[in-house]
Parts: C-alpha cells; structure tokens; sequence
C-alpha cells in the first residue's frame, strides 16, 4: 500500500477534532477522498448574502485542505495545522 492510501486511513481519527488554522480556530468536519481534503468548519460566524447581495443570514465558513501538494509531498497548509487536545 502507497503512502497516500495509508495515510488516508489516520485522518478519520481527525473528524471532530479541533485544529487552529490560518488564525482561526475549527473543527474537522469531513474527510473527502478526492485528494484527500479535510473540510473544516470555522467557528467564527460570517454574514451570509443572498443572491441579491444583501446579508440576509449568519452562517460557518468552511475551508478545504489539501493534504497533499501537486508532488505528492505534504501540503504545507496540512502542515501547519494545529490539532488541539
């Protein structure tokens, strides 16, 4: 089994877990396979627009990570992330 494959095995143990990223602080939501990715929720709240451009709601930002880089090498956003106890 290649590196990618065993790896992607561990990050499920992430999902729920709390992370630090780019300043902001979140949860892990999903892992998605396609790459793979963790979804993170952010736990700030932004102001949501409808389609007219008027804030109409709150809601959670979500970001995507990449674990890995075009190389195949460990993104480094992945990197730097901070997994809280």
């Amino acid at each position: 089994m290649g590196g990618r494959e065993a790896d992607f095995g561990s990050l499920h143990e992430l999902i729920g877990r709390k992370v630090s990223f780019r300043g902001d602080r979140g949860t892990v939501v999903e892992i998605l396979e396609d790459g793979p990715s963790l979804v993170i929720q952010v736990e700030d709240l932004e102001i949501q627009p409808d389609s007219f451009g008027y804030a109409r709601r709150r809601s959670r930002e979500t970001r995507l990570v990449e674990v890995f880089d075009q190389a195949g090498r460990y993104d480094p956003e992945f990197l730097a992330l901070v997994v809280e106890e």
